[in-house]
């Protein structure tokens, strides 16, 4: 039963963020606002963000760059493109944490950036859609709440299968499962890059955590203390994937900080929705329980062996099997509808082999926890 419930909590938010949508109101215009980026050593992949970004600015908006503890040429390709840039030379603050904090107090001190009335965080290798960044400031504004666009990651053209199976995995997480909760909670969790802020949300937030996912960890904390986060599922933004080596160290960082996140966040969350009545919570917390789809499966394969060998054919085994059944089907959807492209069905016999490929990163949860945050190696 413990291994079952997950898998349909996973299994519905699936069902819920693919199921059809009613066609999105118009918005009113997005206010003047700021885009901040975290660069650290880009140089060689941030000129076609930047390009991208600068052709979604109007003459009242800023792109702002923290060149944080660079050693390559990222200030010069961030200047010579048009943006604002602020650099920080401090080896002793690592991290993206710190490189907000350290934008969010130039912005604060800045006299040409006080118009701004929303900043919105975009990662130095993630390229916005067309309209992306301007529907999140002007639901952030309209609606005074902190915004989560949909971030997913891309794989390049040679990419091989594994890489291709994590991009599917990560959208399910960032597209479907977001789009569920939201739909099922009317709250989201906040992923990293994609994101827009209230500015005096933003100027408040303590941002240097020392966490391993500071944006997931940060947006729970704000739920908490009552502020709305949502998600704006047409809002994309889009990362190129890493090498199979830069996946493997960036899920693992990943998962084991989300399972910690888990152990910390659960429980608070539980005692809030009690004391405050609101029942988007407990859903929340629900959806932290979900263990990494890996280690699921792996647990609903366990446990279906385990009732065959004790109970037999019988109620709990049909339990176990339904659950399994119901995620599968869910996971299957999702592909179908939303991945063919990232994952063409030629690449779906290396599945088994990725859920292999991952066990050895969810062990060393216990043996070799992942505790510092260290940057993805990028395919350029």
């Amino acid at each position: 039963l413990t291994a079952s419930l997950p898998a349909v909590v996973l299994a519905i938010e699936c069902a819920l963020g693919l199921f059809p949508r009613r066609p999105r109101a118009s918005c009113a215009a997005a206010p003047p606002y700021i885009v901040l980026m975290p660069a650290h050593d880009e140089a060689r992949g941030i000129a076609p963000v930047i390009a991208a970004i600068l052709a979604e600015l109007r003459p009242c908006d800023r792109l702002v760059v923290v060149v944080h503890n660079c050693t390559d040429a990222t200030a010069a390709v961030a200047r010579g493109l048009g943006a604002m840039v602020v650099e920080r030379d401090d080896p002793s603050r690592r991290g993206k944490g710190h490189a907000l904090e350290f934008g969010r107090d130039f912005i604060a001190a800045a006299p040409s950036l006080r118009s701004a009335r929303v900043v919105t965080v975009v990662d130095a290798d993630c390229i916005p859609a067309a309209g992306a960044l301007a529907t999140i400031a002007a639901a952030a504004f309209e609606r005074r709440a902190v915004v989560q666009g949909a971030y997913l990651m891309a794989p390049p053209h040679e990419a091989d299968a594994m890489v291709r199976v994590s991009c599917f995995a990560f959208l399910v997480k960032n597209l479907v499962r977001q789009a569920g909760l939201h739909r099922l909670a009317g709250m989201a969790l906040l992923q990293g890059s994609g994101m827009a802020f209230p500015r005096s949300v933003f100027a408040e937030k303590r941002w240097a955590t020392g966490s391993l996912v500071e944006d997931l960890d940060m947006g729970l904390d704000l739920l908490l203390s009552g502020q709305s986060v949502v998600f704006a599922q047409d809002a994309r933004f889009i990362s190129g994937a890493s090498s199979r080596h830069g996946t493997r160290g960036q899920r693992r960082r990943w998962e084991h900080g989300m399972l910690q996140t888990a152990f910390r966040h659960v429980p608070k969350l539980l005692a809030a929705a009690t004391r405050r009545k609101r029942g988007g919570l407990v859903l929340m917390a629900l959806d932290l329980l979900i263990p990494p789809t890996v280690l699921l499966l792996v647990a609903l394969a366990l446990a279906t062996l385990l009732v065959a060998l004790t109970d037999g054919i019988g109620g709990l085994l049909v339990t176990v099997a339904s659950a399994q059944a119901l995620l599968a089907t869910a996971l299957f959807a999702a592909w179908r509808r939303e991945a063919r492209g990232i994952l063409p069905p030629a690449s779906l016999w290396q599945v088994p082999r990725y859920v292999l490929w991952k066990i050895p990163l969810l062990l060393q949860f216990v043996t070799r926890r992942e505790r510092a945050w260290v940057r993805t190696e990028r395919d350029r």
